[in-house]
């Protein structure tokens, strides 16, 4: 027995330590020097706002104590957990493995957190501990982009969700987390929305008053960011201000012929303004904000302009790129191959979904099986509106990337046990 528990624990360093291995090799390709770190991608975007935040305590990325509305592009939880970093250090090497640490650290919490409730042995534990080498997530953990810790967050309230008690089906942290999982990544917005009205229908006949506070409490955490640009810029609520250029490379003219998985943030967001009166683009002052309303406007000029069935055409379209395994523009490498294995695997726990709606239309909340399908279905549900909404594709949908490699181990783990069982059995018989 003390033999197999050690032979598991050295399992399990030894898919934790991949990721630092692929740390190694990034850092061997430079990725960390200063100059790479701090380039003009979204990633070093993300670095200048920290900086800006530890040195300046504002929200800006001009290196500056004025809050600047090119910043508010980001959304804001990933920058404040940055600038914590650079009071520690400001070398990018430091940083990525401060990162590195964060993310191992509540990922391994909610492993154990999950371990508590359902009393497995180490060695029924131990096939979870596969998200570790989960692709998406390893090329987004070597980065300083907000997909990785996105993913790290969804997977945490996933666990709080499953984990509720059948008695007391409500926790302070789960209005919390999915408020902070917005404002980490926003296009995340219609899988919390879908999972949080979730949670407070199983609580409001019971707990009416605590789904009250929790809803509260959720609104709050959410609402307060777009108060502070509202206050900061005086134009408007948003969460970013981005989202006039996303809603337009989402919806043009040359989506339906040209949209692809891998590449459907990278349109020109200025092609629906010629959809905008030219005397109103003369008179804009070509501020960020100005300009995201403008996108806005001119891409629902644009979707007021086309038929029905264009539109119809253009929502096939960007779900069929959203729900296809394989990447529609060449990525290689050998995580990105080794990425279409396990998007085939998120497949098969979608049609799992459909198949338990189909067999069984009754949810039993009581039942941890089934609020793992409840986290599935707001996954689907929220890749399915964001899609429509704007487009989402393999990188924004590596945000529940372990949320539903762990929805697939925990849905077929009896298989995998009783064919391995089978096997030693027939082993033992020969």
């Amino acid at each position: 027995m003390k033999n197999r528990k050690w032979i598991i624990t050295f399992i399990i360093i030894a898919l934790i330590s991949v990721k630092f291995y692929y740390l190694y090799l990034s850092n061997m390709n430079n990725n960390y020097s200063t100059e790479m770190a701090y380039n003009k991608s979204d990633a070093g975007h993300y670095l200048i706002i920290a900086k800006n935040i530890s040195d300046f305590m504002v929200y800006s990325d001009i290196n500056s104590n004025v809050a600047t509305e090119n910043a508010t592009w980001r959304p804001p939880f990933w920058p404040f957990i940055l600038s914590f970093f650079f009071k520690i250090s400001s070398e990018p090497i430091y940083i990525i493995f401060l990162k590195s640490i964060l993310e191992l650290v509540v990922a391994l919490g909610a492993l154990f957190k999950f371990n508590n409730k359902t009393n497995l042995k180490l060695i029924w534990l131990a096939p979870f501990f596969l998200i570790f080498i989960e692709p998406h997530y390893l090329k987004y953990s070597i980065t300083f982009l907000s997909e990785s810790i996105t993913a790290i967050l969804i997977f945490l309230l996933a666990i709080f969700f499953i984990t509720l008690d059948d008695f007391k089906r409500y926790h302070i942290l789960i209005p919390v987390l999915c408020g902070i999982v917005i404002l980490c990544h926003p296009v995340s917005i219609f899988f919390v929305l879908s999972i949080f009205i979730i949670y407070l229908y199983l609580n409001y006949k019971s707990n009416f008053l605590v789904a009250l506070l929790h809803g509260l409490l959720f609104s709050i955490i959410v609402l307060a960011w777009p108060y502070r640009n509202y206050l900061t810029f005086h134009k408007g609520f948003y969460i970013t201000a981005s989202q006039g250029a996303t809603f337009s490379k989402g919806w043009n003219e040359r989506v339906a012929t040209q949209f692809t998985n891998v590449d459907g943030d990278l349109e020109d967001e200025s092609i629906n303004l010629k959809f905008i009166d030219k005397d109103i683009l003369l008179n804009s002052d070509k501020s960020i904000l100005s300009l995201s309303k403008l996108y806005t406007e001119g891409t629902r000029k644009f979707i007021r302009s086309i038929s029905f069935q264009e539109k119809l055409k253009i929502i096939y379209v960007k779900l069929k790129s959203n729900f296809n395994p394989f990447p529609e523009n060449p990525k290689p490498g050998f995580l990105e191959t080794l990425s279409i294995l396990f998007r085939f695997l998120y497949l098969i726990v979608f049609l799992q979904l459909i198949y338990r709606c189909y067999t069984k239309v009754r949810i039993d909340f009581s039942s941890m099986k089934d609020r793992i399908y409840l986290i599935v279905l707001a996954i689907f549900i929220g890749q399915i509106i964001m899609s429509i909404y704007v487009y989402t594709g393999l990188r924004f949908n590596s945000i529940y990337s372990l949320t539903l490699f762990f929805c697939f181990i925990f849905l077929n783990v009896d298989f995998f046990v009783r064919k391995v069982l089978k096997l030693k059995s027939t082993v033992i018989l020969k």
